[in-house]
């Protein structure tokens, strides 16, 4: 059986935005919450926005 990833996007209040590959939401949100306590950011600042099979092309 394969690893099926997704991309996990999420936004705070302030529109900076996180996006990264995880395998399943309970994985994303543990990664949420890491890179949150990095940018020095509350956790719950940040909602999810989308779930996509590829990553968002954002210039």
């Amino acid at each position: 059986m394969s690893n099926k990833k997704s991309y996990y996007a999420f936004e705070d209040t302030s529109g900076n935005t996180i996006e990264f590959q995880a395998t399943s939401l309970q994985q994303a949100m543990v990664i949420k919450k890491k890179k949150a306590i990095e940018l020095g950011i509350p956790k719950e600042a940040f909602e999810l926005t989308s779930i996509r099979k590829k990553p968002s092309q954002s210039a």
